[in-house]
């Protein structure tokens, strides 16, 4: 009868460590994938009058008279 009872807690607490094993693993390769972003990354891109930096989708006139840029600044 004990031994019956030894060998129950022998098999579930081995079903429990391969479970947790299991999970371990699991976020591990989770974690070693890295953050995943949605948004889209641009290289930034520094203007040759003014030295600022600003992405190339965003790039707008800086109000000096050599500035590349043809539409003005907002600002």
């Amino acid at each position: 009868m004990l031994l019956g009872i030894g060998v129950l807690a022998y098999f579930a607490i081995k079903g429990r460590i391969i479970r947790l094993r299991g999970e371990f693993q699991e976020a591990l390769r989770r974690a070693s994938q890295g953050p995943k972003s949605s948004l889209p990354s641009q290289d930034m891109v520094k203007c040759p009058s003014c030295g600022t930096y600003s992405a190339p989708s965003q790039q707008k006139n800086c109000g000096k008279s050599e500035c590349p840029y043809k539409t003005p600044s907002m600002a």
